[in-house]
């Protein structure tokens, strides 16, 4: 029998990093903690949990945050995680906007900015406006760039994680397939991460949101687009081709308005902010009355999502029920979701978020009245709390997740 032999080195370097790692993510995620409640919820001996704590205090990954309540003798310190220790640049390119935001360790935007633009600009004209909004954004933060881990880029289209491919789609279908990695890295010079912005509010929501504990959780993000992430025991669900949660992406009524994927009947050209504003529009022009017209100063291209919330939560009749068909609409695709995953909790985000409370009683008589008993029972739905964030803020959580995982030991070594 051919036993390969382990080198006792390069196993006692495996046990330390492993070590390393289940110290900093008990402090991560329990503290401010003492070494002693370290010990007790792990397997690590105290000396090693001390010398791993004294380690990263040296390095100021970790601070002393105040001692224990005094219990009899000396006192113990508690440790924290230093937020700032690095930061990560997140990037949104949605449908209309270009986000920018800089986060620290615990996913909190510091900075942030978010610039409009015209696809019809076309893509190199965009791609310039990206790359000045995160120049600009370093420039205003005057953090050192070797603080900076990374860049992170979420885009309202598909990527494919296999071969890093990414397609705007469907808003910029023209563009073709479009080489983000190579472009951030070839500016910047620092690592990059390319995700949908729907995962990466699915990862936002479930590392700093409503969604933290939750191992099953589907965020749908409702705004000019209608897209979905998928939290899977744990871990982000992007299908073999990077493509899972196209939910805005359901024909559910083959006579219905054309979408811009180039189907009929999308839930995303029925449902969608946008959907609803063309909508608004084409009543008014019909001459439907509302006070939108008023909110608009009698010019409906002003109109968007924005005024016809505020005029259905003023009891504008035309601007209350197209949110609440908005919200029965939404309702349906949430009763298939609930039926097929079985999920613990689904997020609700995006833009509709200023029509919760409209949104949600039409949404949830739907949900009550169709999906099946037992997986509803077991199914939480709520709004997020992060508005249009969480794409831009989630789009950080691959390189600091990257940072905790892989490169914290190389970090400590080198020091």
């Amino acid at each position: 029998m051919n036993i390969k032999k382990v080198n006792p080195v390069k196993g006692q370097t495996l046990l330390r990093q492993r070590n390393v790692s289940v110290v900093i993510e008990k402090i991560y995620s329990d503290g401010p903690i003492t070494n002693r409640d370290i010990v007790n919820s792990t397997s690590i001996s105290f000396a090693k949990v001390n010398t791993i704590t004294t380690t990263l205090s040296k390095i100021g990954l970790i601070v002393q945050d105040g001692k224990e309540e005094s219990i009899g003798g000396r006192r113990s310190a508690l440790y924290n995680i230093n937020h700032n220790f690095r930061y990560s640049i997140g990037c949104q390119l949605s449908h209309t906007r270009i986000h920018t935001c800089i986060c620290n360790l615990k996913g909190e935007p510091l900075f942030y900015e978010a610039i409009p633009y015209n696809k019809e600009d076309g893509k190199d004209t965009v791609l310039k406006m990206l790359i000045e909004a995160i120049d600009q954004l370093i420039k205003k933060a005057k953090i050192p760039r070797d603080k900076y881990l990374g860049i992170g880029l979420s885009i309202a289209g598909l990527y494919n994680p296999n071969d890093g491919s990414a397609i705007p789609f469907p808003h910029l279908v023209n563009w073709g397939v479009v080489a983000f990695k190579d472009i951030l890295a070839k500016k910047f010079k620092m690592p990059n991460y390319i995700l949908n912005v729907a995962n990466a509010a699915a990862l936002a929501e479930q590392n700093f949101g409503v969604g933290m504990g939750k191992n099953s959780i589907l965020y749908l993000n409702v705004g000019t687009g209608l897209g979905m992430g998928i939290i899977l025991n744990g871990e982000l669900f992007e299908g073999v081709s990077g493509s899972a949660g196209e939910f805005g992406h359901i024909s559910v009524d083959d006579h219905g308005p054309l979408c811009e994927c180039g189907n009929l009947g999308c839930l995303e050209a029925i449902a969608s902010t946008r959907a609803i504003v063309n909508q608004a529009k084409d009543l008014i022009q019909k001459g439907v009355n509302s006070s939108l017209l008023d909110l608009t100063e009698r010019d409906i291209n002003k109109l968007d999502f924005d005024l016809i919330c505020q005029a259905a939560l003023s009891s504008d009749k035309l601007a209350y029920n197209l949110v609440d068909k908005m919200g029965q609409n939404i309702g349906e695709g949430i009763v298939t979701l609930i039926n097929l995953f079985n999920p613990e909790r689904i997020i609700v985000g995006g833009k509709i978020g200023c029509a919760e409370n409209i949104v949600t009683p039409a949404m949830m008589h739907v949900v009550q009245k169709r999906a099946l008993e037992m997986p509803r029972r077991n199914t939480e739905i709520v709004f997020s709390k992060m508005g249009s964030h969480s794409g831009t803020i989630g789009a950080t959580v691959p390189i600091i997740d990257d940072f905790f995982k892989n490169k914290i030991n190389t970090f400590i070594d080198e020091k």
